[in-house]
């Protein structure tokens, strides 16, 4: 029985309390926030302001360092993606950049003139490179493109870069000037001084002159004097040091005025001299030998 008082008991008061709060409601509606009600009202704002702005002083920052602290996640992912489509958009205008400037090369090439413009020309292209030990490199132009043993090969300025020493049906080697095992180029100076330039691996050309009467000075251009393996006129190095003649004789350096490090296109000047002396040696030799071939046999038969 004493829980159940206790129970009604409390029903009442809650009932009590939400007839009151209603009538509060209403007073304090009605009053426009005048009499007692209001002054109970402003009484608890003036209370509760202050601790509400310090709990929002309090809460707000915490709650801004959170979303700062999600923000900057999400901006570092943001970066990551987008320092990623910045490498690939460099890497596609280095290939662009690349490819423009293979465009040029191949323009040059094609439009290059020789000195003695009517030797014909192949274009070729640079596909495989030598080791740190070999300075020989193959192109894509062979024995099918009229390619042939002994011709010269010179880059988008015309430039000699060196000779062809293999053919396949499809493919060249060339060995560039600049090799030790290139055979050495003879060379003439601006002032009419010939010599010889040798290879020596990378780098500067070594240069001799004999018989030389006349000082070669650092920049004088040097070009093929012509010879069996290249014709005359040829743009091959600079002289890259002063020297005066000792004993009639000049050593020094010249820089060759191709970069090797930079052959993309090449063209193959189907220089035709030195198989025609190849060609007018080997005749000579077979009539001198038929000579004295019919001159023994009269001698043996008048003998």
């Amino acid at each position: 029985m004493r829980d159940r008082r206790t129970s009604d008991r409390a029903t009442s008061f809650l009932v009590v309390l939400v007839i009151i709060s209603f009538s509060l409601m209403t007073l304090d509606i009605r009053s426009s926030g005048g009499g007692v009600t209001g002054t109970l009202r402003r009484g608890v704002q003036t209370v509760f302001t202050p601790i509400q702005k310090l709990a929002t002083s309090i809460v707000d920052p915490a709650l801004d360092m959170v979303d700062g602290i999600a923000n900057v996640a999400g901006l570092r992912d943001a970066n990551k993606e987008l320092q990623q489509r910045i490498a690939s958009l460099e890497s596609r205008l280095d290939t662009v950049a690349t490819l423009e400037t293979q465009v040029a090369s191949l323009r040059r090439i094609l439009a290059l003139t020789p000195a003695d413009e009517s030797i014909p020309k192949v274009p070729a292209r640079v596909i495989a490179r030598g080791d740190g030990f070999d300075a020989s490199f193959q192109i894509d132009a062979g024995g099918n493109d009229g390619v042939l043993v002994g011709n010269p090969v010179v880059d988008d300025n015309g430039s000699l870069v060196g000779t062809i020493t293999d053919v396949t049906g499809d493919s060249a080697t060339v060995v560039p000037i600049i090799a030790p095992s290139a055979d050495g180029v003879r060379v003439k100076s601006q002032t009419g001084e010939a010599g010889i330039i040798l290879g020596r691996g990378s780098g500067d050309l070594d240069l001799e002159v004999l018989g030389a009467t006349e000082p070669v000075f650092t920049g004088y251009l040097l070009v093929t004097a012509g010879s069996v393996r290249y014709p005359a006129g040829i743009n091959v190095a600079k002289v890259a040091a002063d020297a005066r003649p000792e004993a009639q004789r000049i050593v020094t350096t010249a820089i060759p005025l191709a970069d090797f490090s930079k052959l993309d296109f090449v063209a193959v000047l189907q220089w035709t001299f030195s198989t025609e002396v190849d060609t007018a040696t080997t005749s000579t030799t077979s009539t001198t030998s038929t000579t004295s071939t019919t001159a023994g046999t009269s001698n043996g038969g008048s003998g």
